[in-house]
């Protein structure tokens, strides 16, 4: 399941080390590039995680998300992402139109 940007905006909150994730995630360049626009620890979370969502398009899924977080041994974080998917799936019959055609161009693409 592809990740909502309103968790991404959740995900911000959470305690993990950008930088790290990022590296995974869309690359050393990109890193560098958000960390020099100055901004706080949570703005450039949230910077990263929406360029993730932005390059990988379908494949930024809950699941990508947890593979690298437990590959750079944080736990707990990925345990929290794997709780706000279970929380998406089960308010499945609740998925909006916008939702739904992004799912079905996903499965087709």
């Amino acid at each position: 399941m592809e990740v909502s940007e309103e968790d991404i905006y959740t995900i911000t909150g959470y305690d993990f080390e950008w930088m790290r994730l990022g590296r995974r995630l869309v690359g050393d360049q990109k890193v560098r590039d958000i960390d020099r626009e100055g901004t706080s620890e949570g703005d450039k979370r949230e910077k990263m995680l929406l360029e993730w969502k932005k390059l990988k398009s379908c494949d930024a899924t809950y699941q990508a998300l947890v593979i690298v977080l437990r590959a750079i041994e944080n736990n707990a974080t990925a345990d929290l992402v794997e709780e706000l998917e279970r929380k998406r799936r089960s308010q499945g019959n609740n998925v909006d139109v916008l939702e739904v055609k992004r799912n079905v161009y996903c499965a087709s693409s």
